[in-house]
């Protein structure tokens, strides 16, 4: 079996992500249409200019050119490549020879310098020169894309320092994103762990600023709402079953199974054994009721029984139905003999009065025997000498006995 694995991601990755993905996308479109429209501007600048350069030129060397000065055609010559945008002039005749020319003299010339005069400034700027109407020579200027070069260097500079900002600004943004996202997921992640680890179906999402939380909670409140009426409805039937099992469903006292786990329990309490007593009780005579008077009016004296013992017992006492006219109580806290003497006494007085069924008065009486916990070593010896006590109590008059080694 081929088990697939998943590399899970935080919330905050991928805000990062997403953002500086975004970030890189705009900011490439944004550079690259900046930059292209700054140099194809600045290059329609400097050809203007160097036009405007060129025709400076041709009337400042006119006198000199008509003279033949070339003394004086170097010095402007040499004034205007030092100081403007140009890193060559040439000068020629009216029969087209190169009388003067001068270059920019630079330290280094680059290559990158190189690449952008070919790519912006290849082409020279021709301007012949005129006399009085008459052709005297001509000018021809070569641009330099020096001042080119520093603005793009500037440009890219400007906007790397703008990058810095921008990234720096956005790091903060997405970091107070994340933290109010999770601040508001906190509250779901506590309520659904406490729904999850102690069953808290009883809690509820609370409200949210984020909109779609907020409409997350509402979902897993109406589904909370159906988990607690479901949890709510199999408790009580857990509890009803529960009920069932352990209980006579003709008296409500507890039944055979439940008697023994409660004796068990007080049995292996070592704080209790020394002070429990069991009583073992069963009806006289039950056989001539039921065939005297009828099967109903055994189970009316049943329940009648019940009522009477729970009523001349104590509150932590314990008393159950085991079968058929047979109850056994558990006694705790039992400190001296004449006690336990006087309750068994009680007991048995209270079945004097007989029941009065549909308008029938029913005598019933019941023996008792009761053995002591201190004399037994296990539960079912506890139960052995109180059943030997109880068979004893039915050949005594005053119906009950107390077993003893």
């Amino acid at each position: 079996m081929i088990h697939k694995f998943y590399k899970s991601t935080s919330l905050q990755t991928l805000f990062r992500k997403s953002q500086f993905t975004i970030f890189a996308i705009t900011f490439l479109i944004c550079t690259f249409t900046f930059a292209t429209i700054s140099v194809f501007t600045v290059k329609s600048f400097a050809e203007q200019n160097l036009q405007l350069i060129s025709r400076t030129v041709s009337e400042r060397i006119q006198p000199a050119l008509v003279f033949q000065d070339k003394i004086a055609l170097s010095q402007i010559l040499h004034e205007y490549t030092q100081q403007h945008s140009v890193r060559l002039i040439e000068v020629y005749d009216h029969q087209d020879q190169k009388i003067s020319e001068s270059i920019k003299s630079i330290d280094h010339y680059s290559a990158l310098q190189n690449l952008f005069d070919h790519i912006f400034l290849h082409d020279a700027i021709n301007v012949a020169v005129l006399h009085n109407g008459n052709y005297v020579g001509k000018i021809i200027l070569y641009g330099s894309s020096n001042e080119i070069l520093i603005f793009i260097i500037k440009i890219f500079v400007g906007l790397g320092i703008g990058m810095l900002f921008m990234i720096l600004a956005l790091w903060w943004s997405v970091n107070l994103t994340y933290r109010h996202i999770m601040q508001s997921m906190t509250p779901i992640v506590q309520i659904a762990q406490l729904v999850s680890t102690q069953s808290a179906y009883n809690l509820r999402f609370p409200k949210n600023d984020i909109q779609e939380f907020n409409h997350l909670n509402g979902v897993f409140n109406q589904l909370l709402e159906e988990i607690q009426s479901w949890h709510t409805h199999l408790q009580k039937e857990n509890q009803q079953l529960s009920y069932q099992v352990q209980h006579d469903h003709l008296t409500g006292l507890p039944n055979r199974s439940y008697f023994y786990q409660a004796l068990i329990h007080s049995f292996k309490n070592t704080s209790t054994k020394q002070q429990i007593a069991l009583l073992f009780i069963d009806t006289n005579n039950f056989k001539v009721i039921n065939d005297q008077y009828g099967h109903q009016a055994g189970d009316a004296v049943l329940k009648e029984m019940a009522a009477r013992l729970k009523q001349n017992i104590r509150q932590d006492d314990f008393v159950a139905r085991l079968s058929g006219d047979e109850f056994a109580i558990i006694l705790s806290s039992i400190q001296r003999v004449d006690h336990l003497i006087s309750i068994a006494e009680n007991l048995i007085k209270s079945c004097e009065k007989p029941l009065i069924y549909k308008n029938q008065s029913i005598a019933f009486s019941f023996s008792l025997g009761i053995a002591l916990s201190n004399q037994a070593i296990s539960p079912e010896d506890l139960i052995s000498q109180a059943d030997q006590a109880m068979y004893k109590a039915k050949s005594l008059t005053h119906h009950w006995f107390i077993y003893h080694n």
